[in-house]
C-alpha cells in the first residue's frame, strides 16, 4: 500500500516554488525500492532527500546533490513503513523540508 501526495515546502533564499511529488510514491515490490519523482523548482540547483521510520521524524539525510527531480531509494527491506521529505538547494541555501509521503512495505 502506497500513500502519498503534493510535497509543499517553504523556500530559502533563490529558491522559488514548491517541491511536489508527481503523483504518489511507488513501490516496486521486485528490488524493494520505493521511487520518488517531483516537480522542478525554479532556482533550485539541487535536490535533497530525507527518510524517517516514524510519522513527522526524527529525518535522516540518504542522498545529497541529486539533480534530476526523481530518486530511487534502494534500501528498504519488507514490512517497513518509510516516510519521506524533499528539500530543494541552491548554493548555500537549503529548503525547509516538504510535507511527508508515505511508502508502505509489504
Amino acid at each position: 500500500m502506497i500513500l502519498g501526495g503534493c510535497l509543499n515546502v517553504s523556500f530559502a533564499q533563490g529558491i522559488q516554488g514548491n517541491v511536489k511529488l508527481t503523483g504518489k510514491a511507488t513501490v516496486a515490490t521486485t528490488g524493494h525500492s520505493a521511487k520518488l519523482s517531483w516537480t522542478a523548482s525554479q532556482g533550485a540547483s539541487s535536490y535533497s532527500i530525507y527518510r524517517a521510520t516514524t510519522e513527522g521524524g526524527p529525518y535522516a539525510k540518504i542522498a545529497a546533490g541529486i539533480l534530476g527531480t526523481n530518486y530511487t531509494d534502494l534500501q528498504i527491506t519488507h514490512k517497513q513503513t518509510l516516510y519521506y521529505v524533499i528539500t530543494a538547494v541552491s548554493g548555500d541555501y537549503e529548503s525547509g523540508y516538504s510535507n511527508e509521503t508515505v511508502a508502505v512495505i509489504p
